[in-house]
């Protein structure tokens, strides 16, 4: 007797905006609302079929509409992780593709891996250098690389990004979203990952499983980053706390070194961290590790309260920051969890 295969869990097709649907309407380049139809269009022509020649499903879901990505605020990954959580409950989803724009989509696919960390479910984030239907143009192709690298990660097929659950797909690479970082605002493989997925995660457990899906749905942390320039003053790191309260990355020189003020950014740290704000250093390098007992200046860092952030990407350390603290992690409790390497982001303690 032959029994016939149960069909595939359909793929959520979320749009976000950005260039991928830009039309110019006479000044510069603007995100329509609604693109379905032409993702259909897209997928309809190019999607990829099983063995019995039938097209992977999918569905699409109203999304958080940013149009312009540099406009997104702290809750745009949080926000995305919460409407795929929500799908994948009620619609039994095999995975989500995201549409998003180029300019923060490495800052939103970090957040939304950590958001979702509990969960094994594909998400491809995915976007474009020039809008659909542009000659030549990279939008039909990411769109198509995006959903098959998704819906063959549904259906158990290995996947090319080690077995990340949130990837970036552009270009002709999937890239981990823990790991990436937009290099280039103009060629076709925008996107690189400085150093690999780390296979050494220690993943997640249950009280943090279930601390991530408690959070669904909560207001978004107010998490933000300050660079580190030569004379940087005291002044500009309390204007960073004030700005966001629920916690700071500093992304130092280095091994994590950042300046001291003579004294008065130490002590900033320090009123910052026992007020309740985190602060955790990081390294603009893309290679090495933040290693604050290496220099006096890194060991002052370490008094004043401030947590290291290995070899993080900036764009991870505000991702994983701002899930970590909606989750309700605070004091010892989230330096000890931000020090883990839970799902690949890091691959130094």
């Amino acid at each position: 007797m032959l029994v016939e295969a149960a069909a595939a869990a359909p793929i959520l097709l979320v749009y976000a905006g950005g260039t991928f649907g830009m039309r110019d309407r006479g000044r510069g380049l603007e995100a329509p609302v609604d693109l379905r139809t032409e993702m259909d269009d897209v997928l309809g022509a190019g999607a990829r079929s099983d063995e019995r020649g039938r097209a992977h499903p999918w569905i699409h879901a109203r999304a958080p509409f940013i149009g312009d990505s540099s406009q997104t605020g702290h809750g745009g990954g949080l926000e995305l992780a919460d409407l795929i959580r929500s799908a994948s409950a009620d619609r039994h989803i095999g995975g989500a593709v995201v549409v998003h724009g180029t300019d923060t989509l490495a800052h939103v696919a970090a957040q939304t891996a950590f958001a979702l960390a509990d969960l094994a479910l594909p998400v491809a984030f995915t976007g474009s250098q020039a809008p659909l239907g542009t000659s030549g143009g990279d939008a039909e192709e990411n769109l198509r690389d995006a959903f098959a690298w998704c819906a063959e990660s549904s259906t158990g097929a290995a996947s090319s990004s080690g077995g990340a659950a949130t990837v970036v797909v552009f270009g002709g690479r999937t890239l981990p979203a823990v790991r990436v970082t937009k290099r280039s605002s103009e060629e076709p493989d925008g996107f690189h990952a400085p150093l690999p997925l780390a296979a050494s995660a220690v993943g997640i457990d249950d009280g943090l499983a279930r601390a991530l899906a408690s959070s669904a749905d909560r207001q978004a942390p107010r998490v933000g980053i300050l660079t580190a320039a030569p004379g940087l003053p005291a002044a500009l790191v309390e204007a960073a706390v004030a700005a966001f309260p629920d916690g700071v990355v500093l992304e130092g020189f280095g091994a994590g070194t950042f300046p001291l003020d003579e004294g008065r950014i130490p002590a900033a740290i320090r009123r910052a961290v026992d007020a309740g704000t985190p602060v955790i250093t990081t390294t603009r390098c893309s290679g090495g590790a933040v290693g604050l007992s290496r220099y006096a200046v890194g060991a002052a860092l370490v008094e004043a309260g401030a947590i290291g952030g290995s070899d993080l990407t900036a764009e991870a350390a505000v991702g994983k920051l701002r899930a970590l603290v909606r989750a309700g992690l605070s004091g010892a409790e989230l330096a000890r969890r931000f020090a883990e390497n839970l799902i690949g982001e890091q691959r130094t303690s």
